[in-house]
């Protein structure tokens, strides 16, 4: 009775078998239905006695039957090739040797190596391994030259986008042509003075080793510049604010921000010590006659204005005589 069931066990051990028998039944099926269905239709209309349509029943009959054969045959063909879902299993790997055996085999080459040497040198004992001689050493490259002490050390900062930056290079660029008949002013720039209450403290704390602050603002003072500004005088670090940018003001405005300026300071804060300058102005547009009479427009940048700054600096720290100032920006 059990043999009735092996073919049921060998699709059980087999099941792509299964799979194909299935699909190759399905095919049959369809072959079979389809050529029933378009007989049917043909004797349909072979009562008309036409010859075109047995011509076009044949056609329809050897598409249905490419169709058929070619699904079922890619059906089978992408079930022949089982993809291979397991990896490649990794070949064991080599245990390492263990330490004594590792040193025993190196004491062995160690013995061969020598042994090859030394009969080596007595087969041809004239002939010499020379070392060959080690190139000479370059000269080392002379230090860069010392860079002068500074006479004094300013600190620059001040809320962010307020030409710092650029008021430092200006003064920079102002330097003395000779370094030895001039005095260093070193700059630091510190940043913006934006930020919370312990920014702010960071910042003082940093400007204690500096002999001045220069405040850089280009607008008037606001709550937080006013707060900043205190703190420096509370470190009782001299103060200097500086109105930037004012290329950009009226001379009547100008003049109405350094008084606004003026009345937020301290009580004994000099008025001398608010200035205004002018790092980077920004081109404007000038008529230029040739010699022919033609006019021409041109955007010229005007020069910096800093002899302000410069004044009060030569004021905070006075040149020695026979000396100039000579800016510098500390790295």
């Amino acid at each position: 009775m059990f043999r009735w069931f092996a073919p049921l066990l060998l699709f059980a051990a087999k099941p792509e078998l299964a799979l194909r028998l299935a699909i190759c039944a399905l095919a049959a099926a369809a072959l079979f239905v389809g050529v029933w269905l378009i007989s049917n239709i043909a004797v349909t209309f072979d009562s008309l006695k036409n010859p075109y349509i047995a011509a076009g029943y044949a056609a329809v009959l050897l598409f249905f039957f490419a169709v058929v054969g070619l699904v079922a045959w890619l059906r089978l063909r992408r079930n022949a090739v089982a993809p291979q879902l397991a990896p490649p299993r990794s070949e064991a790997q080599a245990q390492p040797l263990p330490a004594d055996i590792v040193g025993q085999r190196a004491k062995e080459l160690s013995g061969r190596w020598d042994a090859e040497l030394k009969h080596a040198a007595r087969e041809r004992p004239d002939r010499l391994i020379v070392q060959p001689a080690a190139a000479p050493l370059a000269p080392a490259a002379p230090p860069p030259p010392a860079r002068p002490l500074a006479r004094s050390t300013l600190t620059v900062t001040g809320p962010a986008y307020t030409g710092k930056t650029v008021l430092i290079s200006a003064l920079a660029r102002s330097a003395a042509p000779s370094l030895e008949a001039s005095d260093v002013v070193r700059l630091i720039d510190a940043g913006a003075s934006d930020g919370d209450e312990r920014h702010v403290m960071g910042l003082v704390a940093n400007a204690k080793a500096s002999d001045a602050v220069l405040f850089v603002v280009d607008q008037d003072f606001r709550a937080p510049e006013v707060a900043a500004l205190k703190r420096f005088i509370a470190a009782r670090k001299p103060v200097y604010v500086v109105l930037n940018k004012t290329d950009r003001f009226t001379a009547a405005d100008r003049d109405a921000i350094i008084a606004s300026i003026r009345a937020k300071m301290p009580r004994g804060f000099a008025a001398a010590n608010v200035l205004a300058v002018a790092g980077a102005p920004m081109p404007v547009e000038r008529e230029i006659e040739d010699a022919r009479g033609a006019v021409r427009v041109e955007m010229r940048a005007p020069s910096t204005d800093i002899a302000a700054l410069t004044s009060l600096i030569s004021r905070i720290v006075p040149p020695r005589d026979g000396r100039t100032l000579r800016f510098e920006r500390a790295s």
